[in-house]
């Protein structure tokens, strides 16, 4: 066993090249493989010209607090929940008046998603709101969906999609109703911008919205 305590001679020697190979050849299949991978990415984001980390969201609401279900530091009211800045989560405030999120039930409308639901006639008047969808792609096509109720029955929901009416709708009575249609990544002014606006008189009653989503 004289062998095996040598750190020199014959032994010694071969198992260092032998060592030295094997390292060789993972470094070398390491090349190719990562080579291979970054030469299919690249024609992936080729093909579509847009980056690919959204891809992965299919069958996913792309969209934050779409059922106004996040109301972390909102102020309580009677009738539900505001910010004194007029906020709400996941949304940007696109108008003046604030953004009112109401108690289920109420005027006798039922909230589809959760306790919650959105007053498009707001505390003056009408309310304009939207998100950007950061990872849309350029001609992929998207389906927006809303459920929408009136009980006064003279007020509507429209929604822009980059800067262009798509859909302009009156729902008739409190009982929600469903609505659906399709854009596209990238069409409009380019901007991806959602954005949805209550119609109708300005007397703080306005369209009820809830389950607001963009899938793929």
């Amino acid at each position: 066993m004289q062998f095996i305590e040598s750190e020199s001679g014959a032994v010694t020697v071969d198992w260092v090249v032998l060592t030295g190979g094997l390292v060789g050849l993972g470094l070398a299949v390491m090349g190719v493989v990562s080579g291979g991978v970054e030469h299919k990415a690249r024609e992936i984001t080729g093909v579509t010209g847009q980056s690919i980390t959204g891809l992965h969201l299919w069958n996913m609401n792309r969209l934050a607090n779409g059922s106004f279900e996040d109301i972390d530091g909102m102020l309580a009211a009677g009738w539900g929940f505001y910010h004194s800045d007029g906020t709400l989560a996941g949304w940007e405030n696109l108008d003046n008046p604030r953004l009112e999120v109401h108690h289920s039930t109420y005027h006798g409308v039922t909230a589809t998603d959760g306790d919650f639901m959105l007053d498009l006639d707001a505390s003056p008047g009408n309310i304009s709101l939207g998100q950007v969808l950061n990872d849309a792609v350029d001609g992929q096509v998207y389906t927006v969906s809303f459920d929408a109720a009136d009980p006064r029955m003279n007020n509507g929901v429209e929604v822009y999609w980059g800067g262009v009416l798509v859909a302009s709708v009156n729902p008739e009575g409190a009982q929600m109703q469903n609505y659906s249609f399709e854009i596209e990544g990238g069409a409009g002014d380019g901007s991806n911008l959602l954005m949805i606006s209550g119609t109708g008189p300005e007397d703080n009653i306005g369209a009820y919205i809830d389950s607001v989503s963009v899938e793929s």
